[in-house]
């Protein structure tokens, strides 16, 4: 019996490139969006009745890049793929996307930034989230690497 387990961390192979465009592709399709893929910045694979591939990638429309997060199910049984997941996490720099705004009691406000910085002479994007209260009072209350450059 094959047992599943979680999502594992994957090289960024050919293979897994393919799987990248597999998923633009297919959300472009579904979506009638023209997003072109530009990268896979990681991916992670779980065993499940067949993988299922977690991919962060960059996809560019008009010119404006974001990342994404993708999933793709791939059968043992006939290789065949199915993308079954497909959202915007967050622009690349210099990039933006729509946000939802729901009326509610205000405290304050969180900006999500993802942005380029040098950690030891190497570049990384970075995502960071920073609420500023209406008191102009800022915490800083995430900062994780994304992917390096």
């Amino acid at each position: 019996m094959v047992k599943t387990g979680a999502p594992v961390p994957v090289e960024v192979t050919p293979e897994i490139i393919a799987l990248g465009r597999f998923a633009v592709d297919e959300h472009n399709k579904k979506q009638h969006t023209c997003l072109e893929f530009k990268k896979v910045w990681s991916a992670e694979r779980q065993l499940v009745n067949g993988y299922n591939y977690y991919l962060t990638l960059e996809a560019a429309n008009e010119g404006k890049h974001n990342l994404y997060e993708a999933t793709v199910y791939v059968s043992w049984e006939n290789n065949a793929k199915e993308l079954t997941e497909f959202k915007i996490i967050r622009p690349t720099p210099g990039g933006a996307y729509p946000i939802d705004v729901t009326p509610k009691e205000v405290e304050g406000f969180n900006y999500y930034l993802t942005l380029e910085a040098a950690d030891g002479g190497k570049n990384n994007v970075y995502a960071a989230k920073v609420f500023v209260s209406l008191k102009d009072e800022k915490e800083l209350e995430g900062f994780t690497l994304v992917a390096p450059v």
